[in-house]
């Protein structure tokens, strides 16, 4: 079975279970469709300044080259199924130093290290735990994933990595993240720190 396939069906399997679209509360979580984007495009531009923001070209490249590693918040009542959030990454090689071009440009589907761009909830939604619910339904996803991976003989993620500003770093840790320390890139104004989480010892 591929990701793909995999991540289209709901059933109570361990590796079904972090992307099912049974309601934690209201809000449910599923994988994304590229019928989302515009929404999702409105989000990131609320949720980050003009120069570090995604653009909706890179948003949708995303969605398309990795959409297995882009999960959406949904909430059901009021609007039906209204997307008030979602968490995006891609995949680099290993071996790879990690800059802002490594990071954004590319998705390496093999690759051993997740990248994490955006955690976003929006602005109306905010302090429910919705984004720490995310965070923690897709590193879930991520290890039955890897569970799937080794099974079929496959590579598998060693670790998530993600750039954030220093008032993020508490909510981060809280989501199991180590911290790393002040990252090298630069990406606007503010100095941005490393985290990581590790999925393989």
């Amino acid at each position: 079975m591929d990701n793909n396939t995999l991540l289209s069906q709901t059933t109570s399997s361990e590796s079904m279970m972090p992307y099912s679209r049974v309601p934690a509360g209201f809000v449910s979580y599923r994988p994304v469709l590229v019928e989302d984007i515009d929404i999702i495009s409105e989000i990131e531009s609320n949720s980050y300044p003009e120069d570090e923001k995604a653009s909706l070209e890179t948003l949708r490249y995303r969605c398309i080259n990795a959409g297995e590693m882009f999960l959406v918040a949904t909430e059901h009542g009021g609007s039906e199924n209204e997307i008030i959030g979602y968490i995006c990454g891609t995949c680099v090689n290993e071996n790879e130093t990690l800059t802002a071009e490594t990071m954004g440009s590319k998705h390496e589907p093999d690759g051993a290290i997740l990248c994490v761009h955006s955690v976003c909830v929006k602005s109306n939604k905010r302090r429910r735990g919705v984004g720490g619910k995310l965070l923690e339904t897709y590193l879930m996803y991520l290890k039955a994933r890897n569970n799937d991976r080794k099974r079929d003989n496959q590579s598998e993620l060693k670790s998530v990595r993600l750039l954030c500003k220093k008032h993020m770093i508490p909510f981060y840790q809280n989501g199991g993240f180590t911290l790393l320390g002040e990252s090298e890139v630069t990406h606007g104004k503010d100095a941005w720190f490393d985290c990581e989480f590790t999925l393989l010892d």
